[in-house]
């Protein structure tokens, strides 16, 4: 366990009362590409995670910064992978290496939903066509490199072309979608998904496609639920104090609350973390995120890369 402390390093807060974050960088057993440090802000979580009636309020955001990715497989052809017919159960991602990354061809769920469902090729004909024309001319927005939270962009990939790349976007509304060009792209993959079950406050990790192990986990309130949709591990942090509300690490996923959309400067993100009350573990007691046992979090600290799809039901 001490390995994972050896990769982490400090960035210090702002203010007086900002948590230190420490960066972890993913090992590089599944992550592609290997070992990529990514970096969160404790306060961009904690609209979703931090203020059930007996946690603290969010401290300050504090100034972060990433490193590069450290070198590793790729998934692209020339590496034995094709991106184009992953294995069962495995999942493209999309790492941008421009500072601006430009999205084409926009579109948000047409029910107005978190969108996404339990299949990543479910979609219609005409939203895995890629942009033509004026659409591909004329970007919808851009996501900057690294994001917000100062981690390096991760999009998940819902459909390949050779020019190409749809990908979800972490932006609302939940679900949203959008094109970005190949080029200038490394692909990675992961052989993980994730599927939270509301209903039984239970996670279950899937490798290959196959049940791997399964959590017990606190949900939102019914006043600030979990959001249902198909979402990812964004970006991962380490609080300060293992022992806060927090626990050790916690998970951005690139998904939003349907109800909270601002608070103490956050947008509302929903995170997947520890606790300091593990007692209330398999209950519904957040704004929101996703409650594991501390145990349980750094588990899957050490074993899932960002980009991992998470479905929630």
């Amino acid at each position: 366990m001490g390995r994972r402390d050896d990769q982490a390093a400090t960035a210090q807060p702002t203010g007086p009362e900002g948590p230190r974050l420490a960066r972890r960088r993913a090992r590089g057993r599944v992550s592609v590409p290997v070992g990529l440090a990514v970096v969160a802000t404790l306060g961009a979580l904690a609209t979703g995670c931090g203020k059930s009636h007996d946690e603290a309020k969010p401290a300050p955001k504090p100034s972060t910064t990433a490193s590069p990715p450290r070198p590793g497989a790729t998934a692209d052809a020339k590496d034995g992978l094709d991106p184009a017919h992953l294995p069962k159960g495995w999942s493209l991602v999309a790492w941008p290496q421009d500072h601006d990354v430009p999205i084409f061809a926009e579109q948000a769920p047409e029910d107005g939903t978190t969108g996404g469902g339990s299949d990543a090729t479910a979609s219609s004909a005409s939203s895995n066509s890629p942009p033509t024309g004026a659409a591909a001319d004329r970007a919808t927005r851009t996501l900057a490199n690294p994001n917000a939270q100062g981690a390096p962009l991760a999009l998940l990939v819902e459909h390949y072309d050779a020019d190409w790349l749809r990908v979800s976007l972490p932006v609302r509304p939940n679900g949203t979608t959008g094109w970005i060009r190949r080029a200038g792209v490394r692909l990675g993959a992961t052989p993980f998904s994730l599927a939270v079950d509301r209903a039984h406050h239970e996670l279950t990790v899937f490798k290959d496609g196959k049940p791997s192990r399964v959590y017990p986990v606190g949900i939102g309130t019914g006043s600030t639920p979990t959001p249902a949709g198909r979402f990812y591990l964004a970006e991962l942090l380490k609080p300060a104090s293992p022992a806060g509300p927090w626990g050790p690490y916690a998970f951005g996923l690139s998904g939003f609350s349907d109800v909270v959309t601002n608070f103490n400067g956050a947008e509302g993100i929903i995170g997947l973390h520890g606790t300091n009350q593990p007692e209330r573990v398999g209950t519904d007691v957040s704004m929101g995120c996703i409650r594991l046992r501390n145990e349980d979090i750094t588990e899957l600290a050490d074993l899932l890369p960002v980009g991992t799809p998470v479905t929630i039901t």
